[in-house]
């Protein structure tokens, strides 16, 4: 995306106007003395960026401020952004909104909500409902669902004076307030492009699939467990009518519904119940015996094949006998003998095969008598032991009343609820299927390594002003998502001291940021950089800077300005836009030969200022 500042606007109350220009694919530098607003700047931005709170100095600066406002430009889009100025520190609610970058020469009157404005922007950064915070990323302070707000992506567009001389191993901004400090792990791969808003969106539709696949197959298994209690049902009452012979014992029971149906409509039926089931019992146990004699057969038949193999076995010395044939005396009784108890070894080895035909055949038997024995049971167990009658027609009429209920509650039950929830099962299970979701730790792996060899080069183009860390190798630590530096073939970190040394860490860290985002083609954070004071490692507040080019803390700041200018040189290079803003103490002759460093209006001293002396 395309993005940069383009003005500054102060309204005030005595009616003036002060502007500060800035240029975009530079390093804008604002510098001076302290306490003349430099650092209200980052505030300004803030608060006209929809902050809900802000610390915009009231002395000197609101109290002659009436309304604060930025014009930017997006994607070759000119935008103008006002705000009221707080009231008693209190953020206002009142915005004026140019769509064409339109500045009023007076006092801007509000014409347009935070919410609308917002909305708008947030378009321009590629935000609409789909960038949401993922399922399982909910906190205390972050709504699964809710839309990311733009100004989480902003903490990557912001270093703070604080930040730059922070040592807690802290990298973003507004990490003391519980809100961005939850939102930061949860935005991250997001922001930077590791994850990708369609790839996260599969992964809800597929948590939402097999959340939805779970409840299906325990409605499945709940109709499954209904339909047992069904046919149960169902078979008892079947049985308790043939009991009573209100319907004919030999009606299957599918049918026997339709009979009972009859009965109840005033069909009279005959039944012949104690006959039936005397004749199936009959024909039950000519089975059970055949089934029986089979079975006794089978185990005889197992005994006689033993007895052949222990009979074989008694007689192997016949074959011995006939290959020594050379040296046994013969006689005709000899050769006579042994031939006729060759033949029976041959015999018996044929009869006490394991799998002959008449075992397969007395199997088959068995197994046929076995299933008609289990579906004469199953006809018996419908059956009534034996005939009942009802006390009285009272008690009848009473049984048919419940059968009558009992059918048209049947009636309303079928399988398709069963079947239309198989097929739905399918459809989920099929589309779960077609969900490709890309991997995320690989391309997390991947980045990471990027990360670390950029921060390498930036920390070789700075030379010898990392001192004794001169050498080391940078460590990306993902989970608290700060940077670490290691000593080569170390297998520890290394507790970094100098303050100089946080500032250039930080410059590292957030310019690595910028370069992954770039590379990832990320459209949610904006091509811009803030930072505060970078110097102040090195010259405290009071910007009272050593111009001696070989004094360490005058190189120091000068390759950090080498570094920011490098930066801007490689992206203008590869074709693309961005945009440095950077307030400072030091003397403008520290950077007056970078290509790229512009000096905004003119260094803050002498009267110069924020706003100046002779605008109050």
């Amino acid at each position: 995306m395309k993005y940069n500042i383009e003005k500054i606007i102060l309204w005030l109350k005595n009616g003036k106007k002060r502007e500060l220009e800035f240029k975009p694919n530079k390093v804008n530098v604002i510098t001076g003395d302290s306490n003349t607003g430099k650092t209200a700047i980052l505030e300004i931005i803030d608060y006209c960026f929809f902050s809900s709170k802000s610390t915009i100095s009231e002395s000197i600066i609101n109290e002659n401020v009436s309304w604060y406002g930025l014009k930017i430009n997006i994607n070759d889009k000119k935008y103008t952004i006002g705000r009221k100025a707080l009231f008693e520190a209190n953020v206002s609610s009142e915005y004026y909104f140019s769509s064409i970058g339109e500045i009023p020469n007076t006092k801007p009157e509000s014409n347009n909500t935070q919410d609308n404005i917002k909305a708008l922007i947030e378009t321009e950064f590629n935000i609409d409902n789909t960038v949401s915070f993922p399922i399982g990323y909910g906190s205390n302070h972050i709504k699964v669902g809710s839309k990311i707000s733009l100004r989480y992506f902003l903490m990557f567009n912001t270093i703070s004076q604080d930040l730059i001389t922070n040592s807690q191993g802290i990298f973003f901004d507004k990490q003391n307030e519980s809100r961005y400090r939850d939102a930061l792990p949860r935005i991250f791969d997001i922001a930077t492009g590791i994850e990708r808003i369609e790839n996260i969106l599969k992964k809800e539709k597929k948590v939402e699939l097999e959340k939805k696949l779970i409840k299906l197959k325990r409605k499945e298994s709940e109709i499954s467990k209904k339909s047992e209690y069904f046919q149960r049902e169902q078979k008892a009452l079947v049985k308790k009518a043939k009991e009573f012979s209100l319907i004919n014992p030999d009606t299957v029971e599918k049918e026997a519904v339709s009979e009972l149906n009859e009965v109840v409509n005033g069909a009279i039926i005959e039944t012949g119940t104690g006959i039936q089931r005397a004749k199936l019992e009959k024909e039950r146990n000519i089975i059970k015996r055949k089934i029986k004699n089979l079975k006794d057969f089978t185990n005889e038949y197992s005994i006689f094949k033993k007895n052949l193999t222990d009979v074989e076995d008694s007689l192997k010395p016949i074959t011995f006998i006939q290959r020594e044939t050379d040296k046994i005396i013969k006689t005709d009784n000899f050769k006579s003998l042994i031939s006729q108890l060759s033949t029976e070894l041959n015999e018996i080895k044929e009869a006490r095969k394991t799998k002959t035909p008449i075992d397969k055949q007395v199997l088959d038997e068995i197994a046929q008598l076995t299933a008609q024995l289990s579906s004469l049971e199953d006809k018996l167990e419908s059956l009534p032991k034996e005939n009942k009658i009802f006390e009285n027609e009272k008690k009848k009429y009473m049984f048919i009343g419940e059968v009558k209920a009992k059918i048209n509650l049947y009636s309303k039950s079928d399988s398709s609820p069963s079947v239309s929830v198989k097929a739905e099962i399918q459809k989920i299970e099929e589309e779960l299927e077609s969900i490709n979701i890309s991997d995320t730790n690989e391309r997390r792996d991947l980045t990471i390594k990027v990360i670390e060899e950029i921060i390498r080069e930036y920390m070789i183009t700075v030379d010898k002003a990392m001192g004794n860390y001169e050498g080391f190798l940078p460590e990306f630590d993902y989970k608290n998502k700060s940077l670490l530096l290691r000593k080569p073939k170390s297998t520890f970190y290394e507790s970094v001291g100098s303050s100089s040394n946080h500032m250039f860490l930080h410059l590292f860290f957030s310019l690595a940021m910028q370069e992954v985002i770039f590379k990832n083609d990320s459209p949610y954070v904006a091509p811009f950089l803030v930072i505060d004071q970078p110097s102040r490692p090195y010259y405290g507040d009071d910007g009272k800077t050593r111009l001696d080019k070989n004094h360490s803390d005058d190189y120091k700041i000068t390759q950090a300005f080498k570094l920011l200018n490098k930066f801007i040189e490689e992206r203008n290079e590869n074709g693309s836009e961005f945009q440095m803003i950077v307030f400072e103490h030091i003397s403008k002759n520290l950077f007056k030969d970078m290509e790229h460093v512009y000096l905004v209006d003119d260094e803050f001293r002498d009267g110069n200022a924020l706003i100046p002396a002779s605008m109050m």
